[in-house]
């Protein structure tokens, strides 16, 4: 049994003769590997970034900065 690669394809130039071409293997397997493993990073990325959206969408910015401030103030003045 041949390979996909091993066979040929028939095609046409553009006067109508015939033309055989190689057929594109199959990925490597190293290459399916490294695909997926890029897939997953990029949704984990995607998924931890929608995750801290929702998560921060419940307080505005200013508000969120000041309460930090806050807690860092009595932090110090509780350790003085």
């Amino acid at each position: 049994m041949s390979k996909r690669n091993d066979q040929l394809a028939m095609a046409f130039d553009p006067f109508g003769e015939p033309v055989e071409i190689a057929c594109p293997g199959a990925s490597a397997a190293g290459d399916q590997r490294a695909r997926s493993v890029a897939v997953i990073g990029f949704w984990l990325v995607a998924a931890t970034l929608t995750a801290s959206r929702i998560y921060f969408a419940d307080e505005p910015v200013a508000q969120m900065v000041a309460h930090a401030h806050a807690q860092v103030a009595a932090f110090i003045t509780a350790i003085l």
